[in-house]
């Protein structure tokens, strides 16, 4: 019987360091089982010849081979029951050995796995403990499953804190109402737990069905420098616009007056339109002030209905000295709407309508398109005009930042059109582009996010 072993047997060593050599091992074993029954059936044979008890032979060597495998399947079972050490294999051959080595072969490819999941884990933990803001990951009942250190500094919340639900620490109404409506990736403001008088920033993003994760920040420093900038920009702008207005005034009258010689009206003509265009710069300066500051402090979203309004601004447009010698067209999706500060998304859409008139030549198609395209909104102005070099496109939307230098155009334009776009759209998480070629024209797109794009069915 040892022999027999021997003959069919081998050393599963040599093959627990590969999944295709286990798979062939699986073959083999079973293939050296079909060896060692066939070996006891010439046995039974050879018996059942020599003695003439042919049925008595068959019992003799059946049961040989039965036993023989009870006790290689006691050897396995109390092997593997014990730990299954691949230092104290059991002496058995064929399917058994073929399973012994299986086991071995599953058991260091779960320690491998454990092994490299443990330098995983130990590599995001030092990570998330770098990171200089609180993180914390909450399970689907939003208990604290971990937190970095950095979480106590702002929200209080230390490790003894594991498995505790996160409102039953953080009970500020808001951060309820987030907890309530977390969909994917929500945020919200709250004041510091330790001063009221600072603020930060939540974010809850859901990274899986039953995970989340949460990520807090202090954005009182940022607060605070959007209000004093704010503050600045205003104050400069109050003392901009008191003079201006004295000027303008004065301006005015002069017009107005009697026996002005043509020489003096044509300049006083000039310095009232410059003071009108000083004017609308301090207005756009405040505009864009106001969008800076509340990409920190932000607004209350509404939905747009967009067919209406760009319906209405297009036939304003349309219907305007300026585009009088344009060729204007549009097409608008009744039915798609979107989410966001309604006086903002309007800015959006009438400065790029005002920018492409003024700064394309008469007889210039322009076309204003709104449509849906996978899940997003989408606003175009396109044109046919003489197109933009590429190396302007990067700065277009730098402040104050023109192409064309001519009287005419800076007349009409402020500088600061296409950063007040630039900056809306950051703020409500959409896309802005500038595609333009020189001599084919110029395209203007804003991307809304599935998230803000609502269609009416």
């Amino acid at each position: 019987m040892l022999i027999l072993g021997a003959a069919v047997g081998y050393d599963c060593d040599i093959w627990i360091n590969s999944h295709n050599k286990a798979k062939l091992m699986q073959v083999t074993g079973w293939k050296q089982e079909q060896v060692a029954v066939l070996v006891f059936v010439i046995l039974a044979v050879i018996t059942g010849a020599l003695s003439g008890y042919w049925a008595a032979g068959f019992l003799l060597w059946l049961l040989i081979y039965m036993v023989w495998k009870f006790f290689e399947f006691r050897n396995f079972y109390d092997w593997y029951m014990g730990g299954a050490s691949r230092y104290k294999t059991p002496e058995n051959h064929g399917v058994f050995e073929a399973l012994t080595c299986q086991v071995i072969n599953n058991k260091n490819q779960t320690k491998e796995t454990q092994k490299r999941n443990k330098y995983l884990l130990k590599q995001f933990v030092t990570t998330a403990q770098a990171l200089p803001f609180a993180t914390l990951l909450l399970n689907q009942r939003f208990e604290i499953q971990w937190c970095n250190h950095i979480a106590q500094e702002i929200l209080g919340i230390t490790d003894k804190d594991a498995n505790t639900k996160i409102d039953n620490i953080i009970r500020e109404p808001e951060f309820v109402e987030l907890l309530n409506t977390i969909k994917k990736d929500e945020e919200t403001k709250l004041p510091h737990f330790k001063d009221r008088e600072k603020s930060i920033q939540v974010r809850l993003i859901k990274i899986h069905k039953d995970r989340y994760l949460m990520v807090a920040r202090d954005i009182s420093a940022q607060e605070a420098l959007q209000k004093s900038r704010k503050a600045f920009v205003a104050n400069a702008s109050h003392e901009l616009r008191t003079p201006l207005t004295v000027i303008s005034g004065y301006l005015e009258m002069l017009q107005t007056a009697e026996n002005m010689t043509e020489e003096w009206s044509g300049a006083i003509d000039q310095a009232k339109e410059q003071a009108g265009r000083m004017s609308i710069i301090i207005n756009d300066m405040l505009k864009l002030s106001r969008i800076e500051h509340d990409k920190v402090i932000p607004s209350q979203d509404t939905e747009v209905p967009m067919p209406e309004l760009l319906n209405g601004l297009f036939n304003d447009i349309k219907n305007g000295a300026n585009s009088q010698n344009h060729v204007m067209a549009a097409e608008i999706d009744s039915a798609l709407y979107v989410r966001g500060d309604a006086s903002e998304i309007t800015s959006i859409c009438l400065n790029l309508m005002h920018n492409a008139l003024i700064h394309t030549p008469k007889g210039t198609s322009i076309k204003v398109r709104w449509f849906e395209h996978n899940g997003e909104a989408n606003y175009w102005v396109v044109d046919d005009g003489p197109g933009i070099d590429a190396k302007h496109l990067p700065h277009l939307t730098e402040r104050f930042y023109r192409v064309d230098n001519s009287k005419a155009t800076n007349h009409q334009s402020t500088g600061l059109g296409l950063a007040i776009v630039k900056h809306i759209c950051l703020k409500h998480s959409a896309h802005f582009e500038i595609d333009s070629t020189l001599g084919k024209g110029a395209t203007f797109k804003v991307i809304f996010p599935k998230h803000r794009t609502h269609i009416d069915a």
